[in-house]
């Protein structure tokens, strides 16, 4: 027999007598903690799936590059499918091969140079705060900057005797880039008939939504790999022709620092320009160090007001406060990894929530695979 359920004088049931602002709270409480409890349980499945998950975002992005070249090769005569996307690998391929021959045995050499480098600026720095006007207590800054540096010492030694000596570590990145290969290769290869074929496992009703969140995912992602590459070379190449004027060392690094420092933003970037500053306090001095910051300054200014609005157009327009939550965010989760894709992760996620709301497609003006439908189809094979 059913319990007699409580009711009040006008005969309500007792969840009935609570405010309805109340009830409705309740309500979404619960709903987003089964949310947040299934986001949860998926970041954890990644991360334990991680060398399978990693090669299929690494191929994904690729794609995003690639697919241009590839569909523009597909369009030529008796060049088919395999042909361009082989071709367009084996293109990208030589051009990074070229690339780190040229860069990589510079960047070895001074590698060790810019680490003391920068241990030195920190210190001259220190030395700076310790004079008039500011005055601060040199010995506790001191104190301070050498922990600092001890910690990153005693830190960075174990990860670099684990990375030496850790077989299973050194299998998991050779395997992951052979998955990330030829994820790539059938992406660009038959991307239009994995999707459709993915679509098709949708209901019916919802097939013509998934097409169009897939579509704009793609050309989200697409459109900030592009933008924030061209982003980060522009000012790779500004900032160093002002260092190699200005007379400042290391030069060829600070200009790689640079560069993938623009795949973090907002933290990268930063960074990236004190590494610079501190490199020309100990090396130049106290004026070349300020001249440098400046210059790093108006070119930075020229990037956030008209470089990156005009390359990323409405691409991924988040919120610096929700970068840095990304950002944090894929950090803890993640390390590094999380870091480099907290921002396409939250931004295709923005992406998903504006076709809910009815908001226009993301642009994506670096490449016009809108115009093939071959290429649209391939596009959102990667999505």
């Amino acid at each position: 027999m059913d319990p007699p359920h409580r009711s009040d004088s006008r005969g309500r049931s007792a969840a009935e007598a609570l405010p309805s602002w109340y009830r409705t709270a309740a309500a979404a409480a619960w709903r987003f903690i089964v949310l947040v409890a299934a986001v949860v349980a998926l970041v954890y499945a990644m991360g334990y799936l991680k060398i399978v998950v990693l090669p299929i975002i690494i191929a994904l992005l690729a794609t995003t590059l690639l697919l241009a070249p590839t569909s523009w090769l597909r369009a030529r005569p008796r060049v088919g499918d395999g042909l361009a996307a082989a071709a367009t690998m084996l293109a990208a391929f030589l051009v990074v091969v070229a690339i780190g021959a040229a860069v990589v045995p510079t960047l070895v050499g001074q590698s060790d140079e810019l680490g003391a480098g920068l241990q030195d600026g920190v210190r001259e720095a220190t030395n700076l705060l310790s004079e008039p006007p500011l005055n601060l207590s040199e010995r506790e800054i001191r104190a301070r900057v050498d922990a600092g540096i001890e910690r990153l010492r005693e830190n960075s030694g174990p990860l670099t005797r684990g990375l030496q000596s850790g077989a299973i570590i050194l299998g998991e990145i050779i395997t992951g880039l052979i998955v990330a290969v030829m994820l790539t290769f059938f992406f660009l290869k038959d991307g239009g008939s994995m999707w459709r074929w993915l679509v098709g496992l949708a209901p019916r009703h919802r097939r013509e939504n998934m097409d169009e969140i897939g579509h704009r995912v793609f050309a989200a992602l697409g459109g900030y790999v592009r933008g924030i590459a061209m982003v980060g070379l522009v000012d790779a190449v500004l900032i160093g022709i002002a260092l190699a004027i200005i007379g400042v060392p290391l030069v060829i690094p600070l200009m790689i620092l640079t560069f993938f420092g623009a795949f973090v933003p907002l933290v990268g970037a930063f960074v990236a320009g004190l590494a610079a500053v501190l490199i020309a306090l100990v090396f130049n001095g106290v004026v070349p160090a300020l001249i440098v910051l400046g210059v790093i300054v108006v070119i930075q200014q020229v990037e956030g007001d008209v470089l990156y609005p005009l390359l990323m157009g409405r691409t991924m327009p988040l919120h610096p406060a929700v970068i840095l939550i990304a950002l944090t965010a894929g950090g803890i989760l993640a390390g590094i990894i999380g870091v480099f894709l907290a921002v396409p992760v939250a931004g295709s996620a923005a992406v998903v929530l504006d076709y809910v709301r009815g908001g226009p497609a993301p642009d994506s003006p670096p490449t016009n695979e809108a115009d093939d439908p071959d290429a649209e189809g391939s596009a959102a094979a990667g999505a």
